[in-house]
């Protein structure tokens, strides 16, 4: 990833710790990055790692010892509520084997780890395609540990880019980290190394609403007549205690005409999904996995067709939710003018990438494929997967009317 996609996706995305593999800098040469502090480990312009984190988060730099193969760099930053969470980048480069030294140093760096970055070490376990040398030896040794996880995303975070096979090769490795964790492949940037987000999420609900104050002013009238008088004032001294009297009242009889209502903030606008829909993302899922495993023209076109299910699922889903939410709406509370406020929103919104088969679709001739498989699909003849081909050819020889040809002219009777 350049320099300026990097400085964009981290301002966009507003990610507070990044961690990067092979960046490839002289020792001794000036990177910058506008609101982060950036630490290093250089190999000569070959390999390298580095941190990118906010100047203002409160963290300091974590000493690594010496390894054999592999490339950390670490950072640790105290929290009130976990203590000390250290944040590691990694490169084990390819070829090498993990060394028992290694993966026990990285570990003990701190009581609480978050190893993350290109481990080269594939296993079915953390949706790589296939079983390596090194994955084999990670894995053996994490099931030894009950501390510590390895995961990975669902898609690949290389692309291949046509020489190899799309697979999984960057992983975040775990150690007593007590928080609810999701990780996921980010289609950011023109190298073939995908990035990674993982997020860490508080398991501590939090209340999100708005709070919303309603004033019966006929109600405020009556409490102002009610209990205010007008004095009689003759000298600046009542003029003054009159005035704070004043004040006194008004704002007593506003706080008793006022209702205060929070309404639910749904971080969730389109609604829970339904069984159903949710047992085909699953299988949508798993096709996607065997697909990128097999290569099998038979699985790509079992994932794809699961793909069109989940949008038309999903689609059906949506307009149901929005019909019941035109519905609710009630001229008598803000409800409408908030929806009409949303839907005269002009804010631009940012394009995704084209998504082909196998991953963001980079080059002209990638895009031009996943035009042309578009309209292939669009253009097809449509035959339900329960149709009888055979019969319904058939049936229509039987129905078709005879024709007679007379002077080169087709006449049907």
């Amino acid at each position: 990833m350049r320099k300026q996609e990097l400085e964009e996706v981290l301002q966009r995305l507003e990610i507070d710790v990044m961690a990067l593999q092979e960046t490839r800098l002289a020792a001794g040469s000036q990177a910058k990055i506008p609101g982060y502090d950036l630490h290093r480990n250089d190999r000569n312009q070959r390999g390298g790692v580095a941190i990118a984190i906010k100047r203002k988060i409160v963290y300091y730099r974590v000493n690594v010892p010496e390894m054999d193969t592999m490339e950390v760099v670490a950072v640790g930053i105290p929290t009130e509520r976990w203590g000390e969470i250290t944040v590691a980048s990694c490169y084990q480069p390819s070829g090498r084997a993990l060394i028992e030294a290694d993966k026990k140093a990285l570990l003990s760096i701190g009581p609480r780890v978050i190893a993350i970055g290109d481990f080269n070490a594939k296993t079915r376990d953390w949706n790589s395609s296939r079983l390596n040398q090194a994955g084999a030896v990670l894995k053996r040794y994490l099931e030894g540990r009950a501390d510590t996880i390895a995961t990975g995303p669902e898609e690949p975070t290389f692309d291949g880019r046509g020489i190899s096979r799309p697979d999984v090769l960057d992983i975040a490795l775990l150690k007593e980290i007590p928080i609810v964790t999701t990780i996921e492949s980010l289609h950011e940037g023109s190298s073939d190394h995908i990035p990674i987000m993982l997020t860490l999420h508080d398991d501590q609900p939090r209340t999100y609403g708005i709070v919303t104050k309603r004033v019966n002013w006929g109600e405020f009238r009556e409490e102002i007549q009610r209990n205010t008088a007008l004095p009689r004032i003759e000298t600046a001294a009542e003029l003054e205690a009159a005035v704070v009297s004043l004040e006194t009242d008004i704002k007593t009889a506003l706080e008793r005409s006022t209702t205060e209502t929070v309404e639910r903030h749904r971080r969730n606008f389109v609604g829970e999904l339904t069984p159903e829909t949710k047992r085909l993302i699953r299988q949508r899922r798993a096709a996607r996995r065997r697909a990128l495993r097999t290569d099998n023209p038979e699985d790509r076109r079992a994932a794809n067709q699961l793909s069109r299910r989940v949008k038309a699922a999903l689609e059906e889903h949506f307009q149901e939710n929005w019909r019941r939410h035109t519905e609710s709406l009630d001229p008598q509370d803000r409800s409408m003018w908030r929806t009409q406020k949303a839907l005269r929103n002009t804010t631009p919104k940012t394009i995704p990438p084209l998504q082909g088969e196998r991953g963001v679709a980079r080059t002209n001739l990638d895009k031009a494929e996943v035009f042309a498989g578009s309209l292939e699909l669009q253009c097809r003849e449509n035959y339900p997967e329960e149709e009888d081909e055979q019969h319904t050819a058939m049936i229509e020889q039987i129905l078709r009317p005879p024709t007679e040809v007379r002077s080169g002219i087709v006449n049907q009777k």
